[in-house]
């Protein structure tokens, strides 16, 4: 499962060591509970730490932009931290990199989203 953590008013979604490769197979057992928390958390401002990821792929793009926008309905804000230069390339590629802020830590992005409020 992906821990999530709470800071203040901040939801921190750790994808730790066993999702170095976000593919279909490895988030299939944890997309309904990160939707849950995208509906519900309050105030919806989440970081997504992708720290120990190596790889990600489409499926994980398409997930992504999916709770990208939940929790953008509900006024709130979502921010990557930890995310490897592979990772950021195939958000290039995919040429949708532009639509999260990134920070080189957890705790950058948390400081981040708790300026913004």
């Amino acid at each position: 499962m992906v821990n999530i953590l709470r800071q203040k008013d901040i939801t921190i979604l750790d994808f730790g060591p066993e999702y170095a490769n976000l593919d279909e197979a490895s988030l299939s057992n944890v997309v309904q509970q990160i939707v849950e928390v995208a509906k519900h958390t309050s105030p919806p401002l989440v970081v997504i730490d992708l720290s120990h990821t190596e790889s990600i792929g489409s499926f994980f793009i398409q997930f992504l932009i999916r709770i990208w926008k939940l929790i953008k309905k509900r006024g709130g804000k979502l921010v990557i931290a930890g995310l490897s230069e592979d990772c950021l390339n195939v958000l290039k590629r995919s040429k949708i990199e532009s639509l999260w802020q990134r920070y080189p830590t957890r705790e950058a992005a948390a400081e981040a989203l708790k300026d913004a409020e």
